[in-house]
């Protein structure tokens, strides 16, 4: 222990280094934000299976700025303002350790670790990985890195060196590209705005790419560095966002979820085992790695991407329920009740649903601190809950097992239970009893049993469990007892009739708060008025000598003692929901995919992105041979194809399909055994065919529109066009069947002669079909949600395009939605940008000539051979180089590497005869 003067004079010895630690001991990182990724609810569930190139970091400094008001104590310094430094330096010293590691990955002097132990080829590492199990801090593993990290000190050390291989086989497959440093970008998030625009749009216009140049353009309003050391900055709620330049996509995408995976287990070890925080904090380096990192800090994905690969599993189902915490009004969040719903059963329950369009409200806060702390409350809030309800069940239940058996307590339940005469009070108490029993312990109702049963075999909940004298089997035992053991009197007093006496009528405040919801008996409206009887002397109290003085008794009677249990079952049963999001086993950060609610409905495989492109592509082939089939003809005949997506009836379907894992003694008991209703297709019902009933003489089909079907569980109904502007209900049919739509068709008189040959041929109605088969396609295939779409968009060429034109062009979008410059076409940004890319140089004007010599908008209409003429800042005059280029964008290409460019000026010629941008 340091003594009060030592830490004096390490604190004045120390804060004289703060600021000039920080110019020195800074990464070097990108000032260049990544594009955004604008994407759909389809394209948002695809993109959950690929790793993200940015990130969030959620900090919250609370415990920071107690560990600094508490030395702040010791040597008698200001308590607020050094709650506010140690706030400050937490937060730049957890930026800086992250940044380290981060370029330390990037540019391959830290292996990756992989997320997956089982195909892993890493012997060591797995294996070391695999025996400490649920140990958080495995000394083996720990040396283990210990290793890793020296090798990585060493400036002499590289991917390549074959030191790597004395502490693992490690090979060129277990580092990341060599592609330099200065491939981080870190900025402080002052405030959500449009430069975070992945999250407030599902597709892009000119008013929108309008906000997000303004915000590029008044980018200091919004973000800054994360170094920035300014006081004003909040510290005790901070949002972080790191981009890395990923470069080679598919590289990335095949080890993007290890280099997360490997963040996060360096960042934790380096925090307790080396000095890279005290290079930025030597004040309170040593002292920060007191502080769970893991407990004050969140990585979130930024956008639909992951950091941890998707699975339909309990942990995944859990954590991604956190994002209902970063609502402003968490009522319908799922973790406020008394009995929550399993993670499944909630996701089952909301189902399909926006995406995209800012539903966490980020904007909706003068300051992304704001949106933190509200986040950071709400989960603390919630975490506490559970804490304090997994604490006291453990107490009362070891205390309880340490005073008596479970045997014994329905021993002294038995005398109450058989008692001749019974007072109301005693009535109500037993009334209590039977019910909470009978909802938490009978098998043969199994409301909540099986489920009360199946926490016993979670690891999560074990673990919770280490210091506890017993184990979760135990307290689910000594349960099963008390409840086998009390069911037989209950049954026994309700053939007696007890609770239907004359004059008697149950006083329902006295249940549980959580039986009330079971029950549906609202708390605030039965205020509990009861007191729990008791018979002689308290039955279990802390301190006997005290007796039954207010706060001495544990539980009065043995009807008490026996609720106090049931209680803690159901206590223990709520915490399990959703242990893995608040009672991490962990020893890394939690990263839930806090936007994109998609990312467990498609690993669950309830939502299917690709459901309605490949209907689209299934129902227009269909439409093509009704044309060519049937279209020639009089008789009102087609191929009606329709598609409907795979229905997920209940979970026990998709456990039977290998689907879900859960963990394995749960499996049986809590899913299988509880059905849930079916789910119809999430991306829309099949559509139906309605041709119109009292049209007595027609030639061929029209189209009509399509109409939404209602329904309930016994009947259907649907609105039929006989005519453009004549609508009839059809009559109800006794069936069940959901939703849809319905494609109407009227009949139509020929503006052709007719006929009586049913071979004659039609002409109208052979358009007719080929053009509804054209429209379908093509309308399916624009479908805004459920066809996926997506966008990628510099800001910085968005700013460029704004400060040219003072505005966007409605022609630009299309070009600023490819991440390209806004010219005159597609095809001049295209090529505009090939340019840039290759050169460096930054295009001022460019103008296009066809194969027959026309500039720009004369060009030929078939002309797919271009040549560009470019003005850069690289040399006075025109570079000029050939391309192929359709007139929508499509086939672009140049041949060679360089197009075979050659400079119309003299200065052009020199510069790209010298080649100086190869």
């Amino acid at each position: 222990m340091f003594s009060k003067y030592a830490l004096l004079n390490f604190w004045v010895s120390a804060s004289t280094l703060l600021f000039s630690s920080n110019s020195i001991a800074q990464v070097t990182t990108s000032s260049q934000m990544n594009n955004l990724r604008i994407t759909n609810r389809a394209q948002c569930a695809i993109d959950s299976d690929y790793p993200t190139a940015s990130a969030f970091l959620i900090l919250d400094g609370y415990n920071a700025g107690k560990l600094g008001n508490s030395l702040a104590k010791n040597i008698g310094l200001d308590e607020a303002q050094t709650s506010q430094d140690t706030m400050k330096e937490f937060r730049l010293s957890v930026s800086h350790l992250t940044l380290t590691i981060i370029n330390k990955i990037m540019t391959g002097k830290l292996p990756l670790l992989p997320m997956n132990l089982k195909v892993a080829k890493l012997y060591n590492y797995t294996s070391l990985a695999n025996s400490c199990g649920d140990k958080v801090y495995c000394a083996e593993l720990q040396n283990h890195l210990a290793k890793i990290w020296a090798l990585s000190e060493n400036s002499a050390i590289t991917s390549v060196s074959p030191e790597w291989k004395k502490i693992d086989n490690f090979s060129a497959s277990n580092f990341m590209s060599q592609q330099g440093s200065r491939r981080v970008g870190c900025y402080y998030l002052k405030r959500f705005s449009p430069l975070q625009g992945q999250l407030h749009n599902t597709t892009l216009d000119t008013a929108s790419l309008q906000e997000m140049a303004v915000a590029f353009l008044e980018q200091e309003k919004y973000i800054t560095s994360c170094y920035d050391t300014d006081a004003s900055l909040d510290s005790r709620n901070a949002a972080l966002q790191i981009d890395i330049k990923t470069g080679e996509l598919d590289s990335w995408n095949a080890k993007g979820f290890d280099f997360w995976n490997s963040v996060k287990i360096y960042l934790s070890w380096a925090w307790r085992n080396t000095d890279v925080v005290n290079h930025m904090s030597p004040r309170f380096g040593e002292v920060f790695k007191s502080v769970a990192l893991e407990e004050s800090m969140m990585l979130i994905p930024n956008g639909c991407k992951s950091i941890t690969k998707p699975s339909c599993d309990s942990e995944h189902l859990a954590l991604n329920n956190l994002r209902e915490l970063a609502k402003q009004d968490t009522k319908d969040s799922g973790f406020n009740t008394e009995v929550p719903q399993s993670p499944d059963k909630t996701m089952l329950e909301r189902g399909a649903r926006a995406v995209n369009n800012d539903f966490l409200n980020t904007k909706g806060y003068m300051s992304a601190g704001e949106w933190v702390e509200n986040f950071r409350k709400n989960f603390v809030q919630t975490r506490g809950s559970a804490k304090n309800r997994l604490q006291s069940s453990v107490q009362f239940m070891n205390i309880l097992a340490d005073t008596m058996t479970a045997d014994t307590l329905v021993e002294f339940v038995k005398p109450i239970a058989l008692a001749s005469k019974l007072s109301s009070l005693q009535r109500d108490e037993l009334y209590y009893l039977c019910t909470e029993v009978r909802l938490a312990g009978d098998k043969r109702l199994d409301f909540m049993k099986s489920d009360i049963d199946g926490i016993a075999g979670l690891k999560n909940m074990n673990k919770a469990l280490d210091s506890s004298k017993r184990s979760i089997e135990q307290f689910v035992a000594y349960f099963d007892v008390v409840s086998k053991g009390i069911l037989p009197y209950c049954d026994q007093l309700e053939k007696t009739n007890i609770w239907q006496a004359a004059g008697y009528t149950v006083n329902k405040s006295g249940f549980k708060s959580w039986a009330k919801e079971v029950l549906s008996t609202p708390t605030e409206e039965t205020p509990s008025t009861f007191q729990p009887q008791i018979y002689g002397a308290p039955l279990l109290v802390w301190n006997s000598s005290l007796g039954a003085q207010e706060g001495n008794v544990i539980c009065a009677s043995g009807v008490d003692c026996a609720r106090g249990v049931i209680k803690a079952m159901v206590d223990l049963y709520a915490v399990a929901q959703y242990a893995d999001a608040f009672l991490p086993i962990s020893s890394t950060a939690a990263s839930p995919d806090v936007f994109n609610p998609y990312s467990e409905l498609k690993a669950c495989k309830i939502y299917d992105p690709w459901y309605q492109s490949k209907r689209a592509n299934r129902v227009f082939m269909a439409d093509l041979a009704s044309t060519a089939l049937f279209g020639w003809n009089f008789m009102p005949i087609y191929i009606d194809a329709d598609y409907t997506p795979p229905k997920v009836t209940s979970f026990q379907r998709l456990l039977k399909d290998g689907v879900i894992k859960f963990d394995a003694n749960i499996e049986k008991s809590k899913m299988v055994a509880s059905l849930l209703a079916d789910f119809g297709p999430l991306t829309g019902a099949p559509c139906a065919v309605s041709i119109a009933p009292n049209a007595k003489t027609f030639n061929f089909l029209a189209f009509d529109g399509i109409s939404v079907n209602y329904c309930d569980s016994k009947s259907t109904g649907g609105a039929i066009a006989n005519g453009a502007n004549n609508i009839s209900t059809n009559p109800e049919k006794t069936r069940s069947y959901c939703g849809g739509c319905s494609i109407n068709f009227v009949g139509v008189g020929s503006a052709a002669s007719v006929t009586s040959a049913a071979t004659s041929f039609n002409p109208i109605k052979m358009g007719v079909y080929l053009f509804r088969a054209i429209y379908r396609f093509v309308n399916a295939k624009k479908d805004p949600v459920n066809v996926p779409m997506s966008y990628n968009v510099d800001l910085a060429k968005v700013a460029d395009a704004y400060r040219r034109y003072g505005t966007i062009p409605k022609d630009c979008v299309n070009q600023l939605g490819q991440g390209l410059k806004c010219f005159q076409d597609i095809c001049s940004a295209k090529a505009a940008d090939f340019f840039e890319r290759l050169t460096g140089g930054k295009v001022t004007t460019i103008s296009i000539q066809d194969a027959n010599g026309h500039n720009d908008n004369g060009f030929s209409s078939n002309s797919y051979q271009r040549r560009a003429w470019v003005k850069s800042d690289l040399c006075t005059g025109e570079t000029v180089f050939n391309f192929s280029c359709r007139e929508n964008g499509s086939g672009f290409y140049v041949g060679g590497t360089d197009g075979n460019m050659w400079g119309a000026s003299g200065s052009c010629k020199k510069y790209i005869r010298e080649g100086r941008w190869k």
